[in-house]
């Protein structure tokens, strides 16, 4: 479904004959069709996906973990696939509510709630208590977060670069302490309980006040309490290049259903720029409370069915294809995944997108991460800066640590979403030094990544010089493990292999036992950089991917 170019404008585009209750009525019409296919979509998506978990399918792929196959295939996150493959297998016997969803007449947001708790024998009690009723309601009935999401905050503090990269030292630290590839919420809890070891809890308050909480939901709460809107239900076709993609599914390999999943996210995203263009300019307008919602939240989550983390994502994404014009051209062609459209907002600028929407094609998600953390760190404030150079080495030198002239201006900033429990143990842990040291929040927090950083570093550890040189991690480029690392020879000691380093290259136990020596995985070349990767190979037929150190091939 195409929106009419007329619509697809930004807010600021429209000019004093702007109306905006004509323009609430349209706009709400279009975004509610967009958000049903939307939706129609995942539910494609999770029967291909339930079918592709049954058989393991990322293991025949060549992945070791579903969460590296999902980000770098299918450009979501695990547990967003594991989630449709469960709603999906729900229905399949809940005949009544997947009729419902499919007439319209529930949206995502209700089925998926729906789908945990109701069984063949009360879904019909559960779809009548669903009818009239308000999703926080329903959600309340059931004592389940609306959104599936956790209540999350956003953690900001404005440092000199030199504290940006002692931060980002440490967060490098502690994956390797935990021997996975933590998230910075997840590094930052762990680096707070650590500080907290030494350090008491003081009586210090943060500064920032936090928003309201939302008052309890009323489990009873109807539409009604909305203004007088056309509740209807939307029974939006499929596109045709995803209808009947679910077919056959369960007959299908794992390399098909790879191929079919990502058909389907390709037209996804076509409807999700028009969704987030159209949103914007819904939101940017407060049309929203002419529709008397108190939220835009509220908006997205009872009318569209749309978490507000999703309405969020969309939004930002589209603020920024007017800000860099390369970026907004491959985003609105479906040319970047999900995650890797997410991954490049932070640093894309005008001046700088087309490099890195190049880039972003060129490597894979794992090196894009790298890079892109690389460029927040050592960039300038916030001007624009291009990719590093085609397979540099991204190490930081620790002698910018020391560099502190008498006088810091604060032009980087160490910022991260989590949730409010660990947001408030991380500041506690940051007043607790500052506190201890009569300091500011900027020293307290590079007190505490100092002592933090000491104390890792002192720990008795294994010393190998080819798992240090590949920076105790998978060398398979699409892989984030970090624990239980094997020391693999590219060409076999049976084979005649040298013990140099150049034939020694860092494999976790998956890739090493099931990848390579299954004949799942082929290297071939000198290590660390001149390695040619071969990753989902089958007999008779191309590999799935082919690197070269940490690009893509090409031809």
């Amino acid at each position: 479904m195409d929106v009419p170019p007329e619509l697809l404008v930004p807010s600021e585009a429209y000019g004093r004959g702007f109306c905006p209750h004509d323009a609430a009525l349209v706009l709400d019409g279009w975004l509610r069709r967009l958000a049903a296919q939307d939706a129609r979509g995942r539910l494609v998506l999770g029967r291909l996906a339930r079918a592709f978990l049954r058989r393991h399918g990322h293991h025949e792929l060549g992945f070791g973990r579903l969460g590296d196959y999902s980000r770098e295939r299918i450009g979501l996150s695990a547990r967003e696939l594991q989630s449709l493959a469960t709603v999906s297998a729900h229905l399949e016997r809940l005949p009544r509510l997947r009729a419902a969803f499919v007439e319209g007449v529930l949206s995502w947001a209700q089925i998926r709630l729906l789908a945990a708790v109701a069984t063949p024998e009360d879904e019909a009690e559960w779809l009548s208590r669903a009818e009239g009723r308000t999703v926080r309601a329903l959600a309340a009935v059931m004592r389940t977060p609306p959104d599936g999401d956790d209540d999350e905050a956003r953690f900001r503090l404005r440092c000199p670069r030199r504290v940006r990269l002692l931060w980002q030292q440490v967060v490098e630290l502690a994956r390797r302490m935990a021997g996975t590839e933590l998230t910075q919420s997840q590094a930052a809890e762990a680096i707070a309980a650590e500080g907290l070891s030494a350090r008491l809890p003081c009586d210090e308050s943060w500064p920032a006040t936090e928003a309201p909480r939302t008052p309890p939901a009323d489990p009873d709460e109807t539409r009604t309490v909305f203004a007088e809107l056309d509740w209807s239900a939307i029974r939006e076709a499929l596109p045709d290049d995803v209808d009947g993609l679910d077919a056959d599914a369960n007959t299908l390999d794992p390399f098909a259903l790879d191929a079919r999943m990502r058909a389907v996210l390709r037209a996804m995203r076509r409807v999700d720029w028009q969704l987030g263009r159209l949103l914007r300019v819904f939101l940017d307008r407060r049309l929203y409370r002419l529709m008397e919602f108190p939220s835009a939240e509220r908006y997205v989550t009872e009318r569209l069915g749309l978490s507000p983390r999703k309405a969020r994502a969309l939004i930002a994404l589209e603020r920024k294809t007017w800000q860099a014009d390369a970026f907004g051209t491959a985003y609105r062609a479906g040319e970047l995944s999900w995650v890797r459209a997410l991954t490049l907002l932070p640093i894309v600028a005008e001046p700088t997108a087309a490099a890195w929407v190049e880039r972003a094609g060129a490597v894979p998600v794992r090196r894009l991460a790298d890079e892109v953390e690389w460029a927040l760190t050592v960039r300038d404030g916030l001007a624009p800066i291009a990719p590093p150079p085609a397979g540099a080495s991204l190490a930081l030198e620790d002698r910018q640590l020391c560099t502190r002239p008498e006088w810091e201006f604060p032009d980087a900033e160490v910022a991260f979403s989590a949730p409010v429990s660990v947001v408030a143990l991380f500041r506690t842990a940051i007043l607790a030094f500052a506190a201890h040291s009569h300091a500011s929040l900027i020293e307290g927090l590079e007190l505490l990544l100092l002592y933090v950083k000491a104390e890792w570093e002192g720990q008795p550890r294994h010393r190998d010089p080819v798992f240090a040189r590949d920076r105790w991690r998978c060398a398979v480029p699409v892989c984030t493990a970090r624990r239980q690392l094997h020391d693999h020879h590219v060409v076999f000691r049976s084979r005649g292999g040298g013990n140099g380093r150049e034939n020694r290259v860092t494999l976790c136990a998956w890739h090493h036992l099931r990848g390579v020596h299954a004949g799942r995985v082929r290297a071939e070349g000198e290590a660390p950089d001149g390695i040619t990767w071969e990753i989902g190979v089958r007999p008779g037929r191309r590999a799935l991917l082919r690197l070269v150190g940490e690009r893509y091939a090409t031809g």
